[in-house]
Parts: C-alpha cells; sequence; structure tokens
C-alpha cells in the first residue's frame, strides 16, 4: 500500500504538503525475534504544536496497523504516547508483513483546523469523527519468510549446488537464495568429506566463489530486489551501523559493502592460510 497517494477532505500531517511539521519515525523500527513471535517497537515523531495539545488534552491516539495479505492477518495496536509496542505471533503471518503508523481522532473533533496547514485550508474548519486520520507517520514492512537471527550466515542467502549440464561455475540470482552452480564433478570434489567437514577452509570458499557470487548478486541487486535473498541483503544494508554511511546505489562501494557482509573474507583468508602452514609444520 502507499497510504501518501491518498486524498483528504481535511488537512493531514505527513500527506503532501498539506500540513507543515516533522513527522515520521525517531529511528529505523525494531523488529526483534522470539521463538514463537515478532516483537515490534516503534518511536513516533511529531513535532506540530496544534497537535501535540489535542494529543495532550486526550483527544487522539498513536495506532500502527499491522497487515498480512498472505494470512489474512490485521491486527490494530493503539497508544496514547509515541512509543508503540506490540507481538506479532510467527504462526499468523508468513511472507510479507506490512506496518502503517497514524495519529487518529480519540474521540470527535468539532470545527478542528491546524496553524500550520496550507494556505489552501485558510478559513476552513473541519468536523471529525472518532478514528479520523491527523498525522501519517510512515510505513514500513518485513518479511516473515525471513530467518532474521540467522542473517549472517552465508547460508541464510546462497547455496552451493552441482548441475550436470554446465561446463563452468554459474550463479543463479532468480532462485530465492543465491545459487552458486558448480560443475557435477566440482561439485562432488566440494562436498566431499576431507573438503567439506574442513572449517580451516571455510575462508577460503568466502573469499573465492562465495565472494564472487555475491559480487555479481550486489551489482545486479535492482533488477532481482523481491527476490528473498536480496530481501535479506537490504535487511542488514539498512539495520547494521557497518553500511549507514555506505550507499549500494553508488557501485563504487559495491566491493566493499560484499567484504563487509562477509567479514572481511581476505582477512580471514590470509589468517586461514597462516593456520594451514602452521598445523602442517606442526606435523612435520
Amino acid at each position: 500500500m502507499k497510504f501518501n497517494d491518498f486524498t483528504f477532505p481535511h488537512p493531514v500531517l505527513g500527506i503532501g504538503d498539506a500540513i507543515r511539521g516533522i513527522t515520521g519515525f525517531v529511528n529505523n523500527p525494531q523488529i526483534t525475534v522470539l521463538e514463537d513471535r515478532y516483537k515490534i517497537l516503534i518511536e513516533c515523531n511529531l513535532t506540530n504544536d496544534d497537535l501535540n495539545k489535542i494529543l495532550q488534552e486526550g483527544n487522539a491516539e498513536f495506532l500502527c496497523e499491522a497487515t498480512c495479505s498472505n494470512t489474512v492477518y490485521r491486527e490494530n495496536t493503539i497508544s496514547d504516547n509515541a512509543r508503540i509496542e506490540f507481538e506479532v505471533p510467527k504462526k499468523q503471518v508468513k511472507g510479507k508483513v506490512e506496518f502503517i503508523c497514524l495519529l487518529v481522532a480519540k474521540k470527535n473533533l468539532l470545527n478542528y483546523s491546524n496553524a500550520d496547514a496550507h494556505p489552501d485550508y485558510s478559513g476552513f474548519t473541519f468536523d471529525l469523527d472518532k478514528g479520523d486520520i491527523l498525522v501519517f507517520f510512515g510505513e514500513f514492512n518485513f518479511d516473515a519468510d525471513i530467518k532474521y537471527e540467522k542473517l549472517k550466515a552465508v547460508s541464510s542467502f546462497m547455496e552451493v549446488v552441482g548441475r550436470d549440464d554446465i561446463e563452468y561455475t554459474n550463479i543463479d540470482l532468480k532462485k530465492s537464495k543465491i545459487e552458486v552452480q558448480l560443475p557435477t564433478n566440482e561439485y562432488n570434489i566440494y562436498r566431499g568429506d576431507i573438503i567439506a567437514q574442513e572449517m580451516k577452509f571455510a575462508p577460503i570458499f568466502h573469499a573465492s566463489f562465495v565472494l564472487n557470487a555475491l559480487l555479481t548478486a550486489l551489482y545486479n541487486f535492482e533488477d532481482n530486489k523481491d527476490y528473498l535473498w536480496a530481501k535479506a541483503l537490504k535487511y542488514r544494508l539498512d539495520n547494521e551501523d557497518q553500511f549507514k554511511n555506505i550507499n549500494i546505489q553508488d557501485k563504487d562501494n559495491i566491493p566493499e559493502i560484499a567484504q563487509r557482509l562477509l567479514g572481511n573474507p581476505f582477512g580471514r583468508l590470509l589468517n586461514g592460510l597462516n593456520v594451514i602452514v602452521e598445523s602442517t609444520e606442526n606435523e612435520e
């Protein structure tokens, strides 16, 4: 839903330039993953004097509507202050869960006007009913299919498979996970007990085909942003402090973004090789 595209018969802060004032969220909404539910924390930002007065008089309240079209889940949470906290049961949602945050009239408001309203509303007052919208703070969503608690694991967004019909490694971005496709012979070597079960080789994999596959994915991110792997990576880019000042829209940043996502794969590669060399020398 694009709530900002709606029009109202009365001025609503946050919709176009109907009312001057700052609105939105103090920080990014927080989503905490618990065993059987998601905990949501939202802090709304409101600086309009007339609306703050209505709120202080007990004539308005904060509302967050959570919906999931895949399961027909819908729940409204009401709060008397700008901090809204609630929980969403995991079993009731699947796929995209959407949230809209508003300030609404708690009771009928007669002759409502706002000193900071656009000049088009000058001289007009409005009789508002209980539940009418006063402020649109914003909307956000998350994907319940993403295992947020495991996002830093490469396996959360990438997997390696074998294919009989290819001669060289292929990267398939049209799946829920980035798929590194190896020719069957190479895949059998990769999955063999000697390599697959040896943790010392993990940094080598990350600095080689895992990094190459991730670079390919990031350079083609916009064309594949609806796939689950892209949503998982976007969540990390939007919520981790290490990505605050680095924009994926600038292609020059992509090599650094990829290395940050993988936890400095080249540094770990060199340290890993050093461990292998030292262990070999000790065995001799």
